[in-house]
């Protein structure tokens, strides 16, 4: 069962143009967002004191209301009641995001704008959902995709919910409303399955590579799918590792043409992005973006052939869906606590 939880993200991105004196309750309150504000209140959430310059993604009532009364999980644990007031929120400064052929180039938030793609980095730290490495916060990708006017947020388990309606200023920053509740990250092996990646997963498991894919911080996996893996037959350990990209969680958008990635394996693979279309060494992204622990998973039509070992440099950035998939926060606050900074598609780390 897919745990799904109530999440306010809040970004640097997209400041509103005029801002609006009420405050977040307020506003929530006076545009119908009514059960959502009722949660803040209840937890006494710092979302209520978010800003400056903040987007936070809202539910709406209806949103809320499908979910039912168990949208907010527990753990089974009363100290992750207290945990949650240990918990802080920080602004995070702009990082570098790519190292180019050309060199180091180093992007900062502000000089992005607002693309049809952005990776924001959320307040959500516990390690029971993010593994990216220290310092490093939970992400979610907005995007657009053809046929929706409205951009998609891509989180866990390769689900995503919908933009709904245009950005509501408060004093803070703004509201953007979606329409359903966001999905908390699992493992890789929790995640695989759900994109109908259940024979990658059982090489995985049977070379006993899984547990370094599980645990290993800041990765990407290309999952074949279950048709692909049939069509290839049996992989060896060495063959299942190049499809692991190693320090660096590549959202969509953030994977650029020409682009080589190290692999687990030692080997490397090339991007390809050709109207709109990903491929890596051949392969294309059929589902992109399910958002896990630590990092991102795409699938992919076809197994992966990587190139001979090299020591080639992974590019500088950090952790876009594959929907068709500090102290440990508690669930109540983890539900209003996918809070999150962005680093506007910039949400990178130089090495």
């Amino acid at each position: 069962m897919q745990a799904k939880h109530l999440f306010a993200l809040v970004g640097l991105c997209a400041a509103p143009a005029v801002a609006q004196s009420g405050s977040l309750l307020t506003v929530l309150q006076e545009n119908g967002f009514t059960k959502y504000a009722e949660r803040l209140q209840t937890l006494n959430s710092p979302a209520l004191t978010a800003g400056p310059n903040v987007v936070v993604y809202v539910p709406t009532n209806a949103a809320i209301t499908n979910n039912g009364n168990s949208t907010i999980a527990r753990r089974g644990s009363d100290e992750d009641d207290r945990a949650g007031a240990l918990y802080s929120v920080n602004a995070i400064a702009p990082r570098r995001i790519r190292n180019s052929t050309t060199g180091t180039k180093k992007v900062l938030a502000r000089d992005l704008g607002c693309t049809p793609g952005l990776v924001y980095e959320s307040w959500l730290n516990d390690p029971a959902f993010v593994n990216l490495g220290p310092g490093r916060n939970q992400t979610v990708v907005e995007k657009h995709i053809s046929l929706a006017a409205q951009p998609l947020v891509f989180t866990g388990l390769g689900a995503s919910v919908k933009v709904t309606g245009d950005d509501i200023p408060f004093s803070g920053g703004v509201i953007r409303p979606i329409s359903g509740t966001l999905t908390l990250p699992r493992k890789v092996s929790e995640t695989l399955p759900i994109l109908g990646a259940d024979r990658f997963l059982a090489l995985l498991q049977s070379s006993g590579v899984l547990g370094e894919v599980d645990n290993r911080a800041s990765i990407t996996v290309f999952a074949p799918s279950n048709s692909a893996v049939r069509k290839a037959g049996t992989l060896t350990a060495a063959q299942l590792r190049q499809h692991i990209l190693v320090d660096f969680p590549a959202y969509t958008t953030w994977i650029a043409n020409g682009d080589v990635f190290p692999t687990l394996g030692g080997g490397s693979v090339t991007a390809s992005v050709q109207d709109g279309i990903i491929s890596i060494n051949g392969a294309k992204i059929m589902a992109s973006d399910a958002i896990v622990t630590n990092g991102v998973v795409h699938t992919v039509d076809k197994v992966l052939t990587a190139s001979t070992p090299t020591t080639t440099t992974s590019p500088s950035t950090v952790p876009t869906s594959a929907a068709g998939t500090a102290k440990p926060l508690p669930w109540q606050h983890l539900a209003l606590a996918f809070i999150a900074i962005a680093v506007a598609a910039a949400t990178g780390r130089g090495h």
